[in-house]
């Protein structure tokens, strides 16, 4: 056991200085997944207990003891859509797996024409339609996980990592291709009693995620055009207090990303009747200007004694930047 937070310790110390400089590299990997997180302010790292979890902190899909499918749809600006799928098997009573596959895209953008291309635009040489394009971003995760040790007092801990391929495939074949990996751990109390707390660290790109476009460089001597993922840090805290009004938890969350000068989440689940969850949070960025951006969230959830569960999840969003996100989120535990 303290092999593992001697190695663990060591990847910090290693990232840490990288974690401080700025990158803008594949942004789309910062959207988060899932309705559920975003209501929370995407302050998911030390909770991670559904599907999504293969994005926020891999180390967390050891909790998941069933097979569980996780669809989620969104929308920017009324132009890109971002969808994303995930998978989770439990290979073993203390090993899991996961698959997740993440997509943002414009799709049927026009390409245009003219009839006479040696002629100025006007009544008879108009622009018409000769095709369209798509403009898309991915990310395939695989992730593993495993639960390590139970330590005094029903503290678990788990071990996880993920391994991801991204792919972004813009106008005229210009394309570009990278990978990288994640490493997370996550400490829980014992979740059956009436408070609980959870403790999370993810080191993203740990190893530096390169992406490697096709486009040719402008002089010959010069390489191929490339772009790089920094490695940074995730911190997470989670606190879970049972309630006896209305059968209900609630559940506080903060996290904190040494991405862009570090980012901030926080966020709040409630919920009633174990059916009903009310969510809501702030989203921090820290891009061209650092904001804390308010979401709000709900979902309705259905479980069933042999550990079967479905739940429905909604999320807004608003940014100036993407303008109105609204998300909505299909899991199914079987």
């Amino acid at each position: 056991m303290k092999k593992v937070f001697i190695i663990y310790i060591l990847f910090i110390l290693v990232i840490l200085p990288a974690a401080a400089e700025r990158t803008y590299t594949a942004d789309f990997l910062t959207f988060g997944t899932g309705a559920r997180p975003l209501g929370m302010g995407n302050a998911f790292t030390a909770i991670a207990d559904e599907a999504s979890t293969t994005y926020y902190n891999p180390a967390g899909i050891a909790q998941l003891t069933h097979h569980e499918f996780n669809f989620m749809h969104a929308t920017f600006a009324d132009l890109a859509a971002y969808d994303v799928a995930s998978y989770i098997y439990p290979f073993s009573s203390k090993t899991t797996f996961g698959i997740s596959w993440l997509r943002v895209g414009v799709d049927d953008i026009p390409i245009t024409g003219v009839p006479v291309t040696t002629k100025a635009i006007g009544p008879n040489n108009r622009p018409y339609v000769v095709g369209t394009f798509s403009n898309t971003s991915n990310a395939f995760l695989l992730s593993g996980a495993r639960h390590l040790t139970t330590l005094p007092r029903g503290v678990s801990i788990h071990l996880g990592a993920s391994l991801k391929l991204i792919y972004i495939d813009a106008y005229r074949n210009a394309n570009a291709i990278g990978g990288g990996s994640d490493l997370g751990i996550l400490a829980k109390t014992n979740a059956d009693k009436s408070t609980a707390f959870s403790f999370g660290v993810v080191a993203s790109d740990f190893l530096t995620t390169k992406l490697y476009w096709n486009t040719p460089p402008e002089n010959a001597d010069e390489s191929p055009h490339t772009e790089t993922l920094l490695p940074r840090l995730k911190i997470g805290v989670a606190y879970y207090q049972k309630l006896a009004i209305f059968n209900s938890k609630l559940t506080l969350a903060a996290d904190v990303d040494t991405r862009n000068d570090y980012e901030f989440h926080t966020g709040a689940e409630y919920v009633l009747f174990d059916l009903l969850a009310l969510r809501c949070g702030f989203d921090g960025r820290n891009g061209t200007t650092r904001a804390m951006y308010f979401t709000a969230g709900a979902g309705l959830q259905l479980r069933f004694v042999t550990g079967a569960a479905f739940h429905v999840d909604y999320a807004y969003q608003r940014q100036p930047d993407l303008g109105i996100s609204n998300r909505l989120s299909l899991r199914v535990r079987f």
